[in-house]
């Protein structure tokens, strides 16, 4: 019993991190001319080890596939081989792509086909947005909440009018929202993101402290081979930033004391300024205490 239990248990945790950041792609596959189901057709996607075969009834379904864009290959010994370009899979949704195909009794040459999905779809309840690596490249955006801003009712992490603190912040499937005060941790480069998922109501059961909205990224997967990445650079004409007043200025903490005409010649204690406002800079006798100073001693250069 105890072995069961743990077992359970360890189950149950790998299915919720497989939740969120994976999606499906199901379907039937027919004959063309005579619009059967067929059994025992192999579809893959191409350049992955992912793939399924369609069962008596025709259909065919390919689980924890990771966001992005695929080939499906389509083949069975004596039909034509055909294969669904620009396939999209997002997290937490379900690609259904059928598929007809046609005799063949001679080899010939593969047709492709570009993947014609549905706006709508029909596996959620809510309201969802996936933002592909692809269209991050193409954005005029530098953070993830630059992102999610351009979609309606969203500002900064804030959905709907909500706190940016009640929105759910996931990467590959962990929660990156601080346990003590649940304010999200968004510093992730936009270079290392596969797939932007913003869901603003209708969560599932694996969001369960959502109570705003769920931004939900999946990373790209590294490869041994080849590297890649991205920078960005910001470029403005010279003009004071958001590093407050200038050290120079007449009114900066260094130099007021001593240009201020109200305190520069007898100095911050002559009751111009308030106590509080001596607090504010470097207290300073005034010009006309270094001047007697100067002239009282025997160095006439320093007059």
């Amino acid at each position: 019993m105890h072995i069961l239990k743990i077992l359970t248990i360890y189950l149950t945790f790998i299915s919720l991190l497989v939740c969120g950041t994976t999606g499906k792609i199901s379907g039937q596959i027919t004959d063309s001319k005579t619009n059967q189901a067929l059994v025992g057709v192999n579809v893959i996607l191409s350049g992955t080890s992912l793939g399924s075969a369609t069962d008596s009834d025709g259909y065919y379904h390919i689980l924890n596939v990771p966001p992005g864009f695929y080939d499906l290959k389509v083949n069975m010994i004596g039909y034509e081989t055909k294969t669904i370009t620009d396939l999209r899979v997002e997290i937490d949704l379900t690609a259904n792509i059928d598929v007809s195909i046609s005799t063949e009794a001679i080899e010939g040459d593969m047709i492709f086909v570009k993947a014609d999905q549905n706006l709508v779809k029909v596996d959620i309840a809510s309201s969802k947005k996936s933002i592909s690596g692809d269209e991050l490249a193409e954005m005029p955006v530098s953070s993830v909440s630059e992102v999610v801003s351009m979609s309606a009712g969203v500002s900064g992490l804030s959905v709907r009018g909500g706190s940016y603190n009640e929105t759910q912040f996931m990467v590959d499937g962990l929660v990156l929202n601080d346990e003590r005060t649940s304010e999200p941790t968004t510093g992730i480069p936009l270079s290392a993101i596969q797939d932007i998922s913003l869901q603003t109501g209708g969560f599932g059961a694996e969001y369960r402290n959502a109570r705003s909205g769920v931004i939900n990224v999946v990373t790209k997967e590294g490869n041994k081979d080849s590297y890649s990445g991205s920078f960005s650079f910001r470029r403005s004409p010279p003009s004071q930033k958001h590093f407050g007043m200038s050290p120079y200025d007449a009114n900066s903490f260094w130099f007021r004391p001593y240009l201020d005409d109200e305190v520069c010649w007898t100095g911050t204690t002559n009751g111009s300024w308030d106590e509080y406002q001596q607090r504010q800079f470097p207290s300073f006798d005034g010009w006309n205490s270094i001047s007697e100073q100067t002239l009282s001693d025997d160095d006439p250069e320093n007059n």
